[in-house]
Formats: C-alpha cells, structure tokens, sequence
C-alpha cells in the first residue's frame, strides 16, 4: 500500500509540474495572439501526465553527492514500481501478506488510512458530479426540439450543451436570429471538436486527483481555453459590430453558478477574459502560426517526458565488508566472518558480518516484545546479508514493516543459525534465493512500528535468541563476550532478553 500510495503521489508531482510550466508558457503565447485551439492541446497533456505514468525517458548525469544520488534511485524506484499503478486494494510482487496471523485491524497502517480518504474523496466528487449532471438534465426534460437542431424552451436559462454519448444543443427563448446563429456556431463548434467527451474525461482525472490544487487549476484552464477557441470561430467572420453583439450575449447569459461538469454553458468562465479576448482577438500570419505550432509541439514533447537517473557504476556496487580482513592491524586479532558462530569453542568463534554501517545501536535487554538489537542508520543505508543462506521470508509485517529472514542452515556446533533484518525501506532479495556474506538484501528504513529510521536486527539459535552484539563483528566498544555462561544459556533455550538484564544499554536516549 505503501508503494501504491508514494506512487500516485508521484504522479500528481509531475502532473503539477506539468501544470505550472504550461501556465508560464500559455501566458507568453497569449501575448503572440496563439490561437486557443493549440493551447487545448497544451492542456490535454498536462492532463495526460496526470494519468500516464510511463513517458520519453530522459537520462540525465547522476548526482556525485551519494545522498542525493540515493534520493534519485527511490524516487526512480517507486515511478517504475508496478505496485504504483496496482489497484488500491492490490499489494505488489513484493510486498505480500504478513506472514503471521493477526487482526485485519492490525495490518493497518497511514497508507490504508491515505487511500481511503483518497476514495472517499474520489467517490463524493464523482457522486456529485453524476447528481449535477441529472438534475440538469431532468430540468430541460421539457425542451421541445427546433428546426435547426436544438432544443429550445421555457425550461432552458442559458445557452449550453448537454450529453456526452449524444450531446445536445439547448438555447432559450427569445434568441435574436444573428444572435442566435452566433451562439449556435459557437455550441456546433464544441460538438465538431468533441469538447463534450473530452471535458468528462479531463474532469475524471482532475477528480482522481482531488487532493492537487494544480489539477483544479488545469481543468479551469482547459475550460477557458475551450470557450475562447469557440468565440474564436464564432467571431472569425464577424466585422465589429457583430463582435459586439456576440460579446453582449455573453454578458447577458453569463453565469453565476457553475453547471454539471458534462455541461458546456455558453455564458461560463470568465466573462471579463472572453470580451477582452474577442475584442482584441485577430488573425496571426502563416509564419507566427507555424512558429506557435512548433512551441506546442515542443511544450508537448515536454510534458511527456520521465527524466530519469544514470545508473551508478558497476564498481560502486561492490561496497561490501571484506569478508576476511585482508591487512588486519598488528595489534588486534582478524575476527573471523567466513563461518557461523561457534557454541563448541566460543571464544575463537567465527563472527557474522556486521549487516550495515551503523552509527550507534539502540538496545533494549529485558524490554517485553523488543527481540534484538537496533541498528540506527539513515534510511537508504544498504543491508548485507550477515552470512551465508536462503532467504526463508521477504515480505512485510504490521510490526516489523518490510523484513528479509536468513536460514544458515547448521553449524559445526550442530546449531541451526538464522537472522532477521526488519523495518527495511525495501529489500532486494525474493524468498528461496540463495545469498552469500556480505550480499545486499534491502536498505534501512523506518517501515512498520519503529521510532526512526534503523534496521531491527535478530540472531537465533535453534530458535534462541542470542545477543547480536555477541555473535557479530561489530565496534569493539559496542560488542558482547560471547563467554560459555551465554553459551550454556543458549543451550538451554534461554533467550537473551531474559538473560541479559544487566548489560549497559548503549542506546543514546
């Protein structure tokens, strides 16, 4: 759900984006007079981006600051997720179901509680829109239907079109014939270029986005674009007196409350912009037209293209810990990491390998329900496997959010060894895949119930708890004697969060 959510989320960024570059670039095109049929297909793009989560792709240089270089990859990771554009509903490949039973309660998280105020919102809009849309409808039910075409009566206010399978014509009584030729071909106009499918369709994908302020802003936009592309071939032959007439009937029939969004009201928007418009509109040159046409296709272009990160060097993924110190200082002995710890002879027992480059370790002995030992790093911090295995389990869980489990199988000691890392960010491994010591598994995040961004580290011993900080290769001023006491507790089953009260807490509070 997560990813679901982070993803939709995305896609509205580049859809405002969107919006905001057209809107610079549409007021410098009114400027050359552009007509405003071209700035509909400006704004049908934007409106495209909002749903399209695919695009041109456009490579750019990858960042040297590694943090930021990290901040590209996962918000380059949750754009190609299929988990993005899943249904709400749908977890992805690898986010499954939690792997012990719990509550439906339980597995709630934010994300759930986003993408239901999300629906909610979604449907309200989407159930108003159908109620506006009949209760017009129902209102000129009465209309009785002309010799041109339309559809005229008491029942009619204003000039306006209806329908979007078969949309239809109404204009109120009373109409002076040049008036009304004028508003018809202003109304005909919308019918020949499909405005009635095509303002539906946009106001579906504004509502999808309800939560975007710069969704509104480009569907109000498209609405003006669409008017003032009809005034224009309603005036285009008209000399000034006509342009006159034509600007008072959109005075007379402007509209003080927005109608159905499937209806097209002659007298909406803004009547101010449209008589300026009118009267300032004129023919441009076949040479500016063909120069705004290239603009379009350009600002067009643009909106249809996903930028994307270069991927890092093949030599930056190999940032693993040795696993055998190859120059091991003169004064300290080489922790061994190629093996499994050691019950039978723990004080040159093998150590696991650390699994990340940690800060500090936030421990919790003795804590009811806390089952290991913290590891703060910074979300995107990679996570290694700390020894050789199979990926018993990689999924997500209500408390320990996305986790990978390991299954080391058994040791010289005749113990059977396995690890848990959880509260990942993500993971990179699939269950059932074979890992080697020191192989990426995930990076460090704060998913589930934790307080910050750390990985949730667990050893076990024939299903014991043991101390990570005992049996691994960490500081030596955070690592644990792994003495014969802890050994025989081992032996008989005694986890250490009951064995290990008194050890200092190394948490900084």
């Amino acid at each position: 759900m997560e990813a679901w959510v982070m993803g939709w989320l995305l896609l509205s960024l580049w859809g405002g984006a969107a919006t905001l570059g057209v809107l610079a670039i549409s007021a410098l095109l009114r400027r050359a007079h552009i007509p405003s049929r071209l700035l509909c297909w400006l704004w049908l793009a934007v409106g495209l981006r909002f749903v399209w989560p695919g695009g041109i792709s456009l490579t750019l240089p990858r960042p040297e600051n590694s943090r930021l270089a990290q901040a590209a990859d996962r918000v380059q990771a949750i754009g190609q997720s299929p988990a993005a554009m899943a249904l709400p509903g749908a977890e992805s490949s690898v986010v499954t179901a939690p792997a012990t039973a719990a509550p439906w309660y339980a597995h709630l998280t934010v994300w759930h509680l986003l993408a239901a105020l999300w629906a909610v919102g979604v449907v309200v809009l989407a159930v108003r829109a159908l109620w506006g849309y009949h209760r017009l409808a129902r209102t000129v039910a009465t209309a009785c239907k002309t010799d041109d075409g339309c559809y005229s009566g008491d029942c009619v206010p204003a000039p306006f079109t209806l329908g979007i399978l078969r949309p239809r014509i109404y204009l109120p009584k009373g109409l002076e014939e040049t008036t009304r030729q004028a508003v018809l071909l202003h109304e005909r106009t919308h019918l020949r270029r499909h405005d009635p499918q095509v303002k539906p369709l946009f106001y579906g994908v504004v509502c999808l986005h309800w939560f975007n302020p710069l969704a509104w802003l480009a569907f109000r936009q498209l609405e003006e674009a669409m008017e003032a592309a009809c005034d224009e071939a309603a005036v285009r032959n008209c000399d000034a007196a006509a342009r006159s007439a034509y600007c008072e009937s959109i005075l007379r029939y402007a509209l003080q409350n927005r109608m159905a969004p499937g209806a097209l009201a002659f007298g909406q928007g803004s009547v101010r912009t449209r008589i300026v418009h009118l009267l300032r509109y004129r023919k441009i040159g076949v040479g500016a037209l063909l120069a705004c046409v290239a603009v379009v296709g350009l600002c067009v272009t643009a909106c249809m293209v996903k930028p994307r990160v270069a991927d890092a060097p093949a030599v930056t993924e190999v940032v693993v810990a040795p696993a055998v110190p190859t120059d091991p200082e003169p004064a300290a002995p080489a922790v061994d990491t190629l093996g499994l710890p050691d019950l039978n002879d723990p004080e040159n027992s093998p150590r696991l390998l650390c699994p990340v480059e940690y800060t500090r370790i936030s421990v919790f002995c003795g804590y009811e329900g806390h089952r290991g030992d913290d590891l703060v790093a910074e979300v995107g911090t990679p996570v290694y496997a700390a020894a050789d295995g199979t990926v018993a389990e990689a999924t997500y869980h209500y408390s320990w959010g996305n986790f990978v489990q390991l299954d080391h199988g058994t040791g010289p000691d005749g113990c059977h060894w396995a690890t848990l890392y959880a509260h990942l960010d993500s993971y990179t491994v699939d269950p059932g895949q074979q890992v080697k010591a020191g192989d990426l598994i995930g990076y460090v995040g704060r998913t589930g119930y934790c307080t910050g961004s750390l990985l949730h580290f667990e050893v076990k011993a024939d299903s014991t708890l043991v101390a990570p900080r005992a049996v691994m290769a960490c500081r030596e001023e955070d690592r644990l004697p792994f003495t014969g006491e802890m050994v025989e507790n081992i032996r008989a089953g005694e986890s250490f969060t009951e064995v290990e009260t008194s050890l200092p807490d190394t948490s900084v509070s």
